[in-house]
């Protein structure tokens, strides 16, 4: 399969493409990189791929050496800060979703719906599902109407993400968590603020525990 680039907006597509291969974990953490390789696998010159390197360096996606570039790889420690994290921010953009929640919000109601009916696919990939189940949470805190908190949490999802492709992508965990995601679209229609927060961290200690099993694993 192809993944060659061949829109205008070169140097915007290389580093979307690059950051989405490192997020979703194609590129695995700990990984070095080059930027012929790179170049090479989206048929473009080495230009494109030094400044999308720069600007994930920048967000602290890579270290970049004399002669190498690196994916960077969390400990299980920042891993787990990064879960707390998660919880305060994702907690506060439940209470002011719920206090913005009201009869105008049919839309956005049927939209988390429709996602979580597309999650209960048998077929569905690991990937897809991830990416519907990020769609799922965002969309929720979304009515919280604050683009600067709901801009922390997606930095903050961003690196776990490819932790939570790697380690907790098995069918148990999304029969689970999808058990989960419909409970919480009840609680938050029921504008039940302590259950859906409840619930909610218990939906991220369960996905850190399973990160966390896998990366004890990958280092025996």
């Amino acid at each position: 399969m192809s993944e060659l680039i061949t829109v205008s907006t070169v140097n915007k597509e290389v580093y979307k493409q690059l950051r989405q291969q490192i997020r979703t974990g194609k590129i695995r953490p700990g990984s070095k990189i080059t930027i012929r390789e790179i170049a090479a696998r989206f048929g473009v010159s080495t230009m494109p791929v030094r400044e999308a390197i720069r600007r994930l360096q920048a967000e602290g996606f890579l270290s970049v050496e004399t002669r190498s570039v690196t994916v960077n790889k969390l400990s299980l420690d920042e891993v787990n800060q990064l879960f707390v994290i998660r919880q305060r921010l994702e907690s506060l953009a439940i209470e002011w979703s719920l206090q913005n929640l009201d009869d105008n919000h049919v839309e956005e109601i049927k939209e988390l719906e429709e996602i979580l009916e597309e999650m209960d696919n048998k077929e569905i990939s690991y990937n897809d599902w991830q990416r519907l189940n990020r769609t799922f949470h965002l969309t929720m805190y979304k009515l919280a109407d604050s683009p600067s908190l709901q801009q922390l949490i997606e930095n903050v999802w961003d690196k776990v993400t490819p932790y939570m492709f790697i380690y907790s992508s098995t069918i148990n965990s999304f029969e689970e968590g999808q058990k989960q995601h419909y409970l919480m679209l009840d609680y938050l229609i029921k504008k039940d603020e302590e259950a859906l927060t409840d619930l909610l961290v218990e939906h991220l200690e369960d996905t850190y525990k399973a990160i966390q099993k896998g990366l004890e694993e990958s280092n025996k």
